[in-house]
């Protein structure tokens, strides 16, 4: 009886034992699962205060900007500047720079600096192509491609103009354009029609039975080595079209960069500016000869040249298809000189009969820079004097005029909305400012200069005090 009771007492003991055991376990499992989990909260808590990338209105770079374009997709609306001190050992680096418009609430004006890239010289000039998130530009004879997904800027492709080019695509180009009209034989024709009182049309269709002779011959094309002045995209984004320093315009495939062919615009002049039709069917040229032209990007035919009739001196700086294709818009101009007035005269004309249907001259300064909003609303010039004016596309009132530099200003560019002008110059800053606001640093100057002003007449007051006593 009391062995029996022992072995129950004994077996009661194990399994007090035991659970005690078994609660201790538990106890400690609880404990490292509040550890846990005030880890995990702890790294949560780390991750999500990442401090916001700041937003601002003007930006100083590490080198002279020479350059700068916009995006004109709202979902990714991101800005490029390009520039450098070039490739002599000066110690200023050359890059291009990625910026992000801010289009959100009251900031919508500002922008934000994202990604900068070292580059092998100056950047002259750079583009977009929306529809692949790429950049493109140019390096001497070297076209540059750059994605920038994920914020990143990372090159993707180059390739040298000058090779894997047929022979016969200059014998071609040549050939294509042969059937065209000169650009003297315009004039000409221009000069009969206006002693014969008939129509007062600026242009010449490409059906003209007149013929030209291109001022560089077959032989001598195929063995050039050119380099690059502009480049362009076409809206869909798989050609890119390049303008070399001979006035020759190449054209490419991409991705896969096949050559497609070569264009003779005809110029005399520099090539100043390049558009292409949204249709992808035409090209749009100015030049310092005095003209623009549009050029059929299918057969390469010149289809119009035109020229403003009543300044006909004025050099063409600056050209832009409307969004619709059915019009074109550019900007011509002559510096202030000894003998000469400037002025810059900003023009409307008729994609399907290249017909000027209004003009306006609307500086006395001549413009260097020219771009159209993407609503076809609004153009944007920059002048000599470093101011930048907004105009209204159909009327050509002014809308807005500011001084953002105080230097060279060397571009401009609409944001997305087309609410905002940035605009970049020599002297490594860049800055927006949005169209309707007035000038920040018209009136930043005139704080200043009531400021001295008011310190003058306090100390002339202070000496004639003295004088008097």
């Amino acid at each position: 009886m009391s062995k029996t009771i022992k072995k129950k007492e004994n077996k009661q003991e194990k399994e007090s034992s035991s659970s005690s055991k078994l609660k201790q376990r538990n106890i400690k499992k609880e404990d490292n699962d509040d550890n846990n989990n005030k880890k995990i909260t702890t790294t949560t808590t780390t991750t999500t205060t990442k401090a916001p990338i700041k937003t601002t209105d003007k930006i100083k770079l590490n080198y002279p900007v020479f350059c700068c374009s916009s995006s004109t997709n709202v979902k990714s609306p991101y800005i490029v500047t390009g520039g450098g001190g070039g490739n002599s050992k000066t110690g200023v680096p050359n890059a291009i720079t990625l910026l992000k418009w801010n289009l959100e609430g009251s900031s919508s004006s500002e922008f934000q600096l994202i990604d900068q890239m070292d580059t092998e010289d100056c950047i002259p000039y750079v583009t977009f192509n929306d529809s692949k998130n790429q950049i493109a530009y140019p390096v001497g004879t070297i076209c540059h491609i750059v994605d920038y997904k994920n914020d990143k800027l990372e090159k993707v492709l180059q390739f040298d103009i000058n090779k894997n080019i047929p022979s016969n695509a200059y014998h071609l180009a040549i050939k294509a354009t042969s059937s065209s009209p000169s650009l003297n034989d315009v004039k000409s024709n221009e000069a009969n029609t206006n002693n014969e009182n008939e129509s007062t049309t600026t242009t010449t269709p490409s059906s003209a039975s007149a013929s030209s002779t291109p001022s560089l011959c077959s032989t001598t094309l195929t063995s050039l080595s050119t380099e690059i002045k502009l480049i362009k995209f076409n809206k869909d984004g798989d050609r890119i079209i390049i303008v070399d320093d001979k006035n020759l315009i190449k054209v490419w495939s991409l991705p896969s960069l096949n050559f497609i062919k070569i264009i003779s615009p005809q110029h005399s002049g520099e090539i100043t500016d390049i558009d292409i039709h949204p249709a992808s069917s035409h090209i749009l040229t100015t030049s310092r000869d005095c003209s623009a032209k549009i050029i059929n990007l299918l057969n390469g035919k010149i289809e119009f040249t035109l020229l403003h009739k009543q300044k006909p001196k004025l050099v063409f700086r600056g050209c832009k298809f409307t969004s619709d294709g059915l019009y074109c818009y550019t900007a011509q101009s002559i510096p202030k000189g000894k003998n000469s007035i400037g002025c810059t005269v900003l023009s409307k004309w008729n994609f399907t009969t290249g017909k000027e249907e209004s003009f306006k001259e609307v500086d006395i300064y001549h413009n260097t820079c020219f771009a159209l909003s993407s609503d076809n609303k609004t153009i944007v010039i920059v002048t000599a004097d470093a101011k930048i004016t907004a105009y209204n596309s159909e009327t050509f009132k002014p809308l807005d005029k500011w001084e953002p530099h105080d230097f060279v200003v060397t571009g401009a560019c609409f944001s997305p909305d087309n609410s905002t002008i940035f605009s970049s110059s020599a002297d490594y800053n860049c800055k927006s400012h949005r169209i309707g606001f007035g000038s920040k640093s018209n009136s930043t100057k005139l704080i200043k200069a009531l400021f001295i002003l008011a310190i003058i007449v306090l100390i002339l007051s202070l000496i004639f005090a003295q004088i008097n006593k």
